[in-house]
């Protein structure tokens, strides 16, 4: 039986927290839990759960977002439920409506979200990821246009044009004209040679052996 509350009324201020210290509103999971779209991830969820018969079922965004901790973090399931229940910042992502010392759920559960979580509602939840991905990235680019200058309407002031007169006389460049950093780069160091030598290197057995050598010999010379 489905028992299911929207989940775009939770913020991170209404979320219960016993200590004085408050939490971290740039924290990863806190942002993450703000770019997924719950309510669209839950239809897909329920999909194949009944409104009326059954016994109730867990909510959507508390199992959903069990299963991204699971598959992130690379967890077990009995160690998924115990990150869970030890961390604020996991219980605000899963919807918990403040921190609870208890478990949210026994890990055997699990094993039904496999089963009811098949091919068919991992394709919903793409799709609405996709979407939501798409529409924040819509409304980023339109903010961006209306906060771009429009040609023609530039102002400048007599200060601006003397400076720039200085840095020509002077042999540098104006602001303008200064070249200017554009894209991004990225660098990947997984495969970047190293110069450590394994443990099974030869060489290692090479060097104990000539440096056993070199005691032995003064050693010797001393008795000699």
């Amino acid at each position: 039986m489905i028992r299911y509350c929207s989940q775009k009324q939770l913020t991170l201020a209404e979320f219960d927290w016993p200590f004085q210290t408050a939490l971290d509103e740039n924290n990863r999971w806190v942002k993450m839990g703000e770019c997924i779209p719950w309510d669209e991830l839950a239809e897909g969820y329920y999909q194949g759960l009944s409104t009326k018969q059954g016994r109730p079922a867990k909510d959507a965004r508390l199992v959903i977002g069990a299963v991204i901790i699971k598959h992130k973090l690379c967890l077990s399931d009995q160690e998924t439920v115990a990150q869970i229940q030890e961390n604020p910042y996991l219980q605000y992502f899963v919807g918990l409506p403040g921190y609870q010392m208890e478990e949210p759920f026994a890990p055997s559960l699990f094993v039904e979200i496999r089963k009811r979580m098949g091919q068919t509602v991992f394709e919903v939840f793409h799709g609405a990821i996709i979407d939501s991905l798409e529409s924040a990235k819509a409304k980023r680019k339109s903010a961006s246009a209306r906060n771009q200058p429009q040609p023609g309407k530039v102002e400048r002031s007599h200060e601006q044009d003397d400076t720039d007169d200085l840095l020509l006389e002077s042999g540098g460049t104006s602001e303008e004209e200064a070249p200017r950093h554009q894209g991004k780069l990225r660098l990947d160091a997984t495969v970047a040679p190293q110069a450590i030598r394994y443990p099974t290197d030869l060489s290692w057995l090479n060097e104990a052996r000539e440096f056993s050598e070199q005691m032995i010999a003064v050693r010797y010379s001393k008795r000699g």
